[in-house]
């Protein structure tokens, strides 16, 4: 094969590829699984009364997010949601911060998914995603909205960012 052919036959896989890593990607609910997950003792999960935990919300208009900054305290449960007021499907993708939370329940569009171990969450338009989750890890972690299942891939660069502030000893 000439130089020019096995150009063309690369180019012509590139789509290919790109539809192939597509397909990790759901229309609705979550998305990106990753292989390792912040787990909490289901012990303790038992104890933990959802109706008086701390709620972050977030919302989505024309594409922005709202606020740009969340802030959560290590070891401390929240309900996270996620409420999409845009005629178009939005994706809060955030590997990092999904692999740092235990993930306890995620329920999108009203309808509860199997998975707790994924890295992005696709709110279809005008719905909202509710995600019950225990903050883990301290640090500072950005997010997204990307279709694009690979992290950093044709990025625009993060839409915020959510900080998890150490939990300090109270001696």
């Amino acid at each position: 094969m000439t130089g020019w052919g096995r150009l063309m036959a690369r180019s012509a896989l590139w789509p290919a590829a790109l539809l192939l890593l597509a397909g990790c990607t759901s229309p609705l609910g979550v998305s990106g699984y990753i292989h390792e997950c912040a787990t909490v003792d289901d012990k303790a999960v038992k104890y933990i009364n959802w109706a008086r935990v701390p709620e972050v919300d977030i919302r989505i208009r024309n594409g922005e997010f709202s606020p740009m900054i969340v802030r959560m305290r290590q070891g401390w449960p929240y309900v996270l949601r996620i409420r999409n007021r845009d005629h178009e499907a939005r994706v809060f993708k955030a590997y990092d911060f999904f692999r740092r939370v235990a993930v306890i329940k995620t329920t999108v569009a009203g309808q509860e998914e199997d998975f707790t171990c994924f890295g992005a969450v696709t709110v279809p338009a005008r719905q909202s995603a509710e995600l019950r989750l225990v903050a883990l890890t301290d640090g500072y972690f950005e997010y997204e909205d990307s279709m694009i299942p690979l992290p950093g891939l044709f990025s625009t660069g993060p839409n915020g960012i959510i900080i998890i502030e150490e939990r300090t000893p109270r001696i």
